[in-house]
């Protein structure tokens, strides 16, 4: 065979050669640009959502922060809740304290006992002094058990009574009358049901009431 028609053949397979990898190269490379282009659209869509879901909790957060300073600002502007007097319950309205009848009277009496004036002197501090500013009504109770002895009508009479035996040492020893309220339940809002002789006993009872200082019971329209 003729050597220059080898060399010919040879020249020509490597020119064939290096073409053949000119091309493969050329493709990888597209094929890199396209991979790189989906990436960087990829990473630009999660950038673009990264920022728009930040901006959704910022707004949160900046709404959580307006209602935090709105509630402050209503707490703020509420008053202060006042604490009861030692020995008096918080119930809507106001605050009681109830005594029951025989440390005020003996059975079946109005007179005030001689030994309950320290219980009731204790009561008038309170009122000149922490509720010195409220309203006073006072609550005569009595339980189920109906008028047989004691020469009262009925319970209704008895508990008007000792409502009013109290209102008056009230007034008495320096409560203004303007702020005293006198009334009797006779057994029809016990404290707990008559139904045995230690109920009866709690059932028993003068209630003394100090409304709230903006509750004006029933005191005219000025």
């Amino acid at each position: 065979m003729n050597m220059s028609r080898i060399n010919g053949w040879t020249v020509l397979g490597v020119v064939v050669l290096l073409a053949a990898g000119c091309n493969a190269q050329k493709e990888r490379m597209a094929e890199l640009e396209i991979a790189n282009r989906d990436l960087m659209n990829k990473a630009r869509g999660d950038v673009s959502q990264l920022s728009r879901e930040r901006d959704e909790l910022q707004q949160r957060l900046l709404a959580a922060q307006a209602e935090a300073d709105r509630l402050r600002r209503q707490l703020e502007s509420m008053p202060a809740p006042q604490e009861e007097a030692v020995g008096w319950t918080p119930v809507p309205g106001g605050a009681v304290i109830a005594i029951e009848d025989r440390v005020l009277f003996s059975p079946g009496k109005i007179t005030l006992r001689q030994e309950s004036l320290k219980v009731l002197d204790g009561i008038v501090s309170t009122l000149q002094g922490e509720y010195g500013d409220r309203d006073v009504l006072i609550f005569g109770h009595t339980d189920d058990r109906p008028i047989k002895k004691s020469g009262w009508e009925d319970n209704w009479q008895l508990s008007a009574e000792r409502s009013l035996a109290v209102v008056r040492y009230l007034k008495e020893h320096g409560v203004a009358p303007e702020r005293l309220v006198g009334a009797g339940c006779a057994e029809n809002r016990p404290a707990v049901p008559n139904n045995s002789d230690a109920n009866r006993t709690k059932n028993r009872r003068v209630a003394i009431f100090a409304a709230d200082p903006e509750l004006r019971i029933g005191r005219p329209a000025s």
